[in-house]
């Protein structure tokens, strides 16, 4: 199947996650369906695990888009769900570091119009996200405030908007398989790993 393909029902099913675990946690923090903190509400269980599994197959597939820098961003995400973010501020930081990382990466570097508008809206969407962010940390003076608001929507959308640049970065013929080569260059392209079948679509990744 294309990647491309599989990248949009990845993306369709991450906004139906996100959408589910705020409601839900919305009920309990808020007493009705107001935005509140993706993170908060994604690091509540059981959207914690699923969200967690879903991190996972995003790092591995981006092996397929051989940047490093990718592959850090998602393996950030992945991470920051895995602590809490009402004990420590290892949360915040990996957010920031895996979203810099996504962001540098999808960068339209052809001139592609709809690409270019989609990440300058992205990067616009992110910086209301992260002006409001900080008014809620350190300008709110209720709890309310803070925790329920719909603008917390600018977090909802820089984060969904993010996921989908990465659509762009993926060529479009690109084919998702389960059959990876790892080469090392400095054998001149040759390895010891031979493939089960030798009709079987091969990968190859270069480090």
């Amino acid at each position: 199947m294309l990647f491309r393909t599989v990248w949009l029902y990845a993306w369709f099913a991450l906004l139906v996650l996100c959408v589910v675990a705020m409601f839900d946690v919305s009920e309990q923090t808020c007493q009705g369906h107001v935005p509140i903190l993706l993170s908060r509400a994604l690091t509540t269980d059981p959207w914690r695990g699923w969200i967690l599994a879903f991190n996972l197959l995003a790092v591995g597939s981006s092996f397929y888009l051989n940047s490093i820098v990718m592959v850090t961003g998602f393996l950030g995400f992945l991470c920051a769900f895995l602590v809490s973010m009402f004990q420590t501020n290892a949360h915040n930081a990996l957010i920031l570091v895996s979203a810099a990382c996504i962001m540098y990466e999808t960068y339209p570097t052809k001139a592609h119009n709809w690409w270019r508008i989609h990440w300058w809206a992205t990067l616009v969407d992110g910086v209301v996200c992260s002006v409001w962010l900080l008014f809620s940390q350190y300008g709110c003076t209720t709890d309310e405030c803070s925790e329920c608001s719909w603008w917390y929507i600018s977090e909802y959308l820089f984060f969904w908007s993010m996921f989908l640049l990465v659509f762009w970065v993926i060529p479009r013929t690109e084919q998702l398989r389960d059959n990876i080569q790892f080469v090392d260059s400095e054998q001149d392209g040759e390895t010891d790993f031979k493939p089960n079948s030798t009709n079987k679509p091969e990968t190859t990744l270069f480090f």
